[in-house]
C-alpha cells in the first residue's frame, strides 16, 4: 500500500512540469493604455470637412468664406449681403400702410397705386362706372313713372286757367267784376313707363297703384346704386390698407411658433423633462 502511494506521488511531480508548459502565459509586457480624449474639445478645420468648391453638373461652384473661430462658431470673412448707400436706400420705395388709406380716402385707386398693384384699379372704376349708369337711369325712369303716375290721377292739361271779366252791372254781388276759370284737364286711360335700363322696354299702366309701385320701385333702385358706391369706396380703402400691411409683413422665424425641450423642476422628483411652446409677436 506504501508503495502504491509512493508511486502515484512520484508520477505526480514528474508530471507537473510537463502540464504548466501547456498553460496561457500572461504577457511580458502589458499593452499601453489609450490615452483619454476630451471629445468636447476635438476641434476640426474648416478646411478637412467643407471642400472649398463642389461641382454641380462638371462645372465648379465656390462654397463661401467661412472660418472657423476659437469659440467653435463660424462667422463670414466676407459675407455675401451687399450693403446700399444712403442714396440707394432713399430711391426704395417702402409702403406705409397709414399712406396707402389715405390716398385711397383722396381718390378711388390711389391706394391701390401706392402699392403698386396696378392691376385692381381697372375693377374699381368699372364698379364706379356700372353703378353710376345705373343711378342715371333708375333716376330717369323713377321721372318717368312719376309723371305717368301724375297723368293717371289728374289727367292731361289742355288748358291753363285765366281769369274772365264780368259786367257789374249783370253781376252787381261779385266784387272785383273778374272770375278765374281753373285749369281744365282731360282724363288719362293709359300711360307707357319704361321698365328696363339696358334696353329700354316700355309697359303699358292702366291704374295709378301700378304707376306708384313702378316709382317706389325705380326710387328704392336708384338710391341702392347710391349708397353701393359708397360701399365700394370703403372697399376701396380697406384693400389699399390690408394690402399694403400684407406687403410688409414679416416672414422671420421671430413671429413663429417654436416648439423645444425644457426641463421642470418638480418637489420631490427633481427635474422632469417637458415641452417649451413659444409664441413670439411683433
Amino acid at each position: 500500500m506504501k508503495h502504491s502511494f509512493l508511486l502515484l506521488l512520484v508520477v505526480l511531480l514528474l508530471s507537473l512540469p510537463f502540464n504548466t508548459s501547456f498553460a496561457q502565459r500572461p504577457a511580458s509586457k502589458p499593452a499601453p493604455t489609450p490615452v483619454a480624449i476630451d471629445s468636447t474639445r476635438n476641434r476640426r478645420s474648416a478646411n478637412d470637412s467643407i471642400p472649398k468648391t463642389i461641382r454641380r453638373n462638371g462645372i465648379p461652384i465656390r462654397v463661401g468664406q467661412s472660418i472657423l473661430t476659437d469659440d467653435d462658431s463660424t462667422s463670414l470673412d466676407r459675407p455675401d449681403t451687399v450693403q446700399v448707400t444712403a442714396r440707394q436706400e432713399a430711391q426704395i420705395h417702402k409702403i406705409i400702410p397709414k399712406k396707402a388709406t389715405i390716398r385711397s380716402l383722396m381718390l378711388p385707386g390711389l391706394g391701390q397705386a401706392y402699392n403698386r398693384q396696378y392691376y385692381k384699379i381697372p375693377f374699381i372704376y368699372v364698379g364706379f362706372g356700372v353703378m353710376g349708369y345705373l343711378f342715371v337711369k333708375y333716376r330717369r325712369m323713377a321721372k318717368e313713372a312719376e309723371t305717368g303716375y301724375g297723368r293717371l290721377l289728374y289727367g292731361d292739361l289742355v288748358e291753363k286757367s285765366y281769369d274772365v271779366g264780368l259786367d257789374p252791372t249783370a253781376y252787381p254781388n261779385i266784387t272785383g267784376g273778374q272770375v278765374k276759370i281753373p285749369d281744365q284737364y282731360v282724363k288719362v286711360e293709359e300711360v307707357k313707363i319704361t321698365v328696363d335700363p339696358f334696353t329700354g322696354k316700355q309697359v303699358v299702366f292702366r291704374t295709378t297703384a301700378n304707376a306708384k309701385n313702378a316709382y317706389d320701385t325705380f326710387r328704392r333702385y336708384r338710391d341702392l346704386n347710391l349708397l353701393l358706391s359708397g360701399v365700394l369706396w370703403a372697399v376701396n380703402i380697406v384693400e389699399a390698407n390690408v394690402a399694403a400691411h400684407l406687403k410688409t409683413f414679416d416672414l422671420t422665424d421671430d413671429i413663429s411658433m417654436r416648439v423645444e425641450p425644457n426641463v421642470l423642476p418638480a418637489p420631490g422628483m427633481g427635474f422632469i423633462p417637458a415641452v417649451r411652446v413659444a409664441f413670439t409677436f411683433k
